[in-house]
C-alpha cells in the first residue's frame, strides 16, 4: 500500500504539481489566464482552450503551451502532455544517438530512415498520449491512486501559481530570468 502511494506521489503528484505550476504561472504572467480561485482559473483555462481551437482567433503561444492545448488543456491535456513527454523522451534519445552514429557512416538512406522512424514514433506517441487513461490504468501499481494524486498535484499547482502571482513572486522571477537571459546574450555577443 505504501509502495503504491509513493509511486502515485512520485510519478503523478509531483510531476503534475510542477507542470501545472509552471504552465499556469507562465500563462498568468503572459495575461492569458486569470481568476481568484482554482475553479475560476479552470474556467479560464477551458475558455483559452476553446479560443485556441479557432485557427483565426488563436493566440500565438510558445510550443509547450500549444502542445498542452493541442491535448485539450486542463487536467486532461496536462496529463496527456506529461504522458507524451514520458513516451517521447526515449525516442528522442534514440534519435540523437542514431544521428551521432550516422555522422560517421555517411549513408543518406540511413539518415532518412532514422528521421522517418522518429516521425512515426512521434505520431504513435501522440495517439497514446491522447488515450492516457488507458496508458496509466493498465499499470497495476494503484492506477486509481495515481489519478487522484495526479489531480491533487494539478490542483495544488494551480493554487500555488495563483498564490505566487498574488504575492508578486511570479513577476519578479520572470523579470529576473529575463535579465539573466539578456546578460548571457550580451556576454556571448562580446566574445
Amino acid at each position: 500500500m505504501l509502495g503504491d502511494a509513493s509511486y502515485a506521489v512520485l510519478k503523478g503528484g509531483i510531476p503534475m504539481l510542477v507542470l501545472s505550476f509552471g504552465m499556469v504561472s507562465w500563462a498568468i504572467y503572459r495575461g492569458w489566464l486569470s481568476g481568484d480561485s482554482v475553479s475560476e482559473m479552470q474556467e479560464s483555462i477551458a475558455a483559452l482552450g476553446e479560443h485556441q481551437k479557432d485557427r483565426k482567433r488563436r493566440r500565438r503561444m510558445n510550443p509547450v503551451m500549444d502542445k498542452w492545448f493541442q491535448f485539450g488543456g486542463g487536467f486532461y491535456g496536462l496529463v496527456a502532455f506529461y504522458t507524451w513527454l514520458l513516451l517521447e523522451w526515449p525516442d528522442v534519445q534514440t534519435f540523437i544517438s542514431s544521428m551521432s552514429e550516422l555522422l560517421f557512416s555517411f549513408e543518406a538512406g540511413a539518415v532518412f530512415h532514422v528521421v522517418l522512424q522518429l516521425f512515426i514514433d512521434s505520431l504513435i506517441n501522440f495517439g497514446l498520449a491522447i488515450a492516457w487513461p488507458a496508458y496509466w490504468l493498465q499499470d497495476n501499481r494503484g492506477p486509481w491512486e495515481f489519478l487522484f494524486v495526479a489531480y491533487g498535484g494539478y490542483w495544488l499547482g494551480i493554487r500555488t501559481a495563483q498564490y505566487a502571482w498574488q504575492q508578486g513572486w511570479t513577476k519578479a522571477a520572470a523579470e529576473g530570468l529575463q535579465a539573466r537571459w539578456k546578460s548571457l546574450i550580451a556576454t556571448t555577443d562580446r566574445e
